[in-house]
């Protein structure tokens, strides 16, 4: 059975073999929990990266439920193909592939763990990146065939983990985390998503206490995100411009002292 240093080699030599040689950074993503804000956060990264001046990519990862175009405010469209692969569509100056793209909006999606696993590999040889600056990895809830086949396909360069303070989610962040050192996955740190709407925070604060894990970043709970038409508008709110700046900045200082 190979070692975890055999895996790494091979996902590096994976990496090197198809369309994601052409990525310089890919960021993950994820928490144990559904429901915490994930995608959004997966988004206001892309798009905060994507303002700071960098090329970047949007992996909509969750099979089951992919919802990626429907926060960005974006119609259904089909998705190019070639000979070569599949071409990801542009929104908001920001490169997608979702799962969306290759199903209707009212199509049931019938999908085992080993199948899930199969189009994730398919999907990573096959999505016609370009060259980009960061690739953002949107991961689904829990730590399933999905999460697992990610970590030895794309071996991701840093992984946000995202949480709220309830219990709940700190039950299932602190597996998460147990996972992520395991396989050696760099930590770029936990955001704490939905801040003020708890108001016991007991919970997280003594998750931060035993693991030494910084709190990259904290976003309160922003009621006005449920009318927006599209996260972009989110840009347009200066009382949150410092809560992106600092999202960057921690992310970005991160990345670049990693590699």
């Amino acid at each position: 059975m190979a070692n975890f240093s055999d895996l790494e080699k091979g996902a590096l030599q994976f990496r090197k073999h198809t369309p994601l040689r052409e990525v310089r950074f890919i960021l993950a993503v994820g928490s144990g929990k559904g429901g915490v804000g994930k995608t959004t956060l997966s988004l206001l990264l892309s798009l905060t990266l994507r303002e700071e001046g960098f090329s970047v990519g949007l992996f909509d990862l969750d099979f089951y439920g992919p919802n990626v175009l429907l926060l960005l405010g974006a119609p259904r469209r089909d998705i190019l193909l070639d000979a070569y692969g599949y071409k990801p569509v542009e929104v908001c100056g920001i490169k997608v592939m979702s799962l969306s793209l290759l199903v209707s909006d009212k199509e049931p999606i019938f999908m085992r763990g080993l199948m899930a696993g199969k189009l994730l590999q398919e999907l990573s040889q096959r999505v016609l990146w370009g060259p980009l600056d960061f690739l953002v990895l949107d991961l689904p809830p829990g730590t399933g065939d999905i999460f697992l086949n990610m970590i030895e396909l794309f071996q991701p360069d840093g992984f946000l983990l995202v949480t709220t303070p309830h219990k709940l989610s700190i039950a299932d962040t602190m597996r998460t985390l147990s996972i992520l050192k395991e396989r050696k996955v760099p930590l770029l740190g936990v955001v704490k998503n939905m801040g003020g709407l708890f108001k016991k925070e007991e919970a997280l604060d003594e998750f931060l206490k035993e693991t030494r894990l910084p709190v990259t970043c904290e976003i309160p709970f922003m009621s006005e995100l449920s009318e927006m038409e599209s996260l972009e508008e989110f840009l347009q709110f200066d009382k949150y411009k410092e809560l992106r700046e600092k999202l960057a900045k921690a992310v970005l200082k991160k990345i670049f002292r990693f590699h």
